[in-house]
């Protein structure tokens, strides 16, 4: 059997992490496996000695061609099924596929126009799979047919962790500058800790730009702060390894690949108590500490608290991490899907054999505000952890 991961791009996010574990374990079972990117690849993914096809249709910045391009590659490549994957260029192709090729349309965001086109499209979709239950919650109701959707906890490949000797009282944050993921929490919960003699570090990744830099530069014991900027994904296992502590700050966290991956290094999520996919990936004071979204008092104690009873999580965040959320036992779920899927009656797509138009990138109405009062909008939300939960699903307007 033929199976296809299409994803938009290899250069960042969660989405490209697990379509290249689904495509590996793929692989090792046996299928015939493509993972194929509207952009070039980058050289991390074509330097490695991967299992499976990596294909490209080498597009550039918006990739509006990429609805006639997915047509002809099929019609060269043909696929038993296709695996779509955060990828809004293709949303308006689906009524155009082949009804020999089983489609699944993958949801890996709360975010309306990132499940929209599953539920457009779901009479000429064959499944829906949505990556946690806070995602599948947001669309659920809009199904027709239930039987379509399935919810399937994403997985990892993790890392090997050999256990230092004693690790030392650090945190790790991956959320760059980026308002929505907690940038300002940051800045504010290492004052509050530094007031308070905490003695470990804190390595900030992510990208970060010159003028928030200066903001970390202005923080009390800046020469405990190390900025790492954005960095391969074994760099930050490395440090995780040696850290207990990761800051989930995020007001919206679809899953939680982030999370799981520190975890399974060692480290221990102190997060704000809302309703993200990090719940469905922890339980409070066994795997994860919570405190009260924006209450930075009580976010510093927190992280206090797993630095100074770090033995007693350590083991089971790591357990929790390797165990349920390995890749072998997602694609368990994936496989079974698969073969669900391929067991169904064929689809007569609604507009097979024409040709797609090329894909339009929709107007996004904050994007025409001019640039400074964007920055500006973003960083008022950015300081606000209850107004950037509540304004968390309007990205992309």
């Amino acid at each position: 059997m033929k199976l296809c991961w299409l994803i938009p791009d290899d250069r960042s996010g969660g989405v490209a992490s697990v379509a290249i574990s689904c495509c590996e374990q793929a692989a090792k079972a046996g299928y015939e496996t493509t993972l194929l990117l509207v952009l070039e690849p980058t050289s991390r993914l074509t330097a490695n000695n991967l299992p499976f096809r990596v294909a490209s249709f080498g597009l550039e910045g918006l990739a509006e061609e990429t609805p006639v391009e997915l047509i002809n590659w099929l019609s060269d490549h043909p696929q038993d099924v296709l695996l779509l994957n955060g990828c809004e260029q293709t949303d308006a192709v689906i009524p155009y596929l082949p009804s020999t090729i089983k489609c699944i349309y993958v949801v890996h965001d709360t975010a309306y126009r990132y499940w929209k086109a599953s539920v457009k499209q779901e009479s000429d979709l064959d499944a829906v799979v949505a990556v946690s239950e806070t995602v599948a919650r947001e669309f659920r109701q809009y199904i027709k047919n239930s039987q379509k959707l399935s919810v399937i906890l994403n997985g990892c490949n993790f890392s090997d962790l050999q256990q230092p000797i004693s690790r030392k009282d650090d945190i790790i944050f991956l959320g760059g500058d980026n308002p929505r993921k907690g940038a300002f929490d940051a800045l504010k919960i290492w004052s509050e800790l530094s007031n308070h003699g905490f003695i470990g570090n804190l390595h900030w990744f992510g990208n970060i730009s010159p003028t928030f830099q200066i903001k970390i530069k202005q923080l009390p014991d800046f020469e405990h702060i190390y900025i790492h900027g954005h960095v391969e994904r074994d760099v930050i296992f490395n440090i995780a390894s040696s850290a207990k502590v990761i800051l989930m700050l995020s007001r919206v966290e679809p899953f939680g690949m982030a999370t799981i991956e520190a975890m399974s290094m060692g480290c221990i999520p102190v997060a704000w108590d809302i309703e993200t996919g990090t719940k469905e990936i922890v339980s409070a004071n066994k795997t994860a500490l919570f405190a009260p979204l924006g209450d930075i008092k009580i976010l510093a104690n927190q992280v206090f608290r797993a630095c100074n009873e770090y033995e007693a999580f350590a083991n089971n965040v790591i357990e929790q991490a390797r165990s349920n959320f390995d890749a072998t036992v997602m694609w368990k779920h994936y496989e079974s899907l698969i073969k669900e899927v391929s067991s169904l009656p064929t689809i007569s797509r609604s507009k097979e054999g024409q040709k797609p138009t090329n894909y339009k990138p929709p107007i996004r109405r904050f994007q025409l505000l001019p640039s400074p009062v964007r920055s500006a909008i973003r960083d008022f939300v950015g300081r606000s952890p209850q107004l950037g939960y509540l304004l968390r699903d309007f990205r992309g307007l």
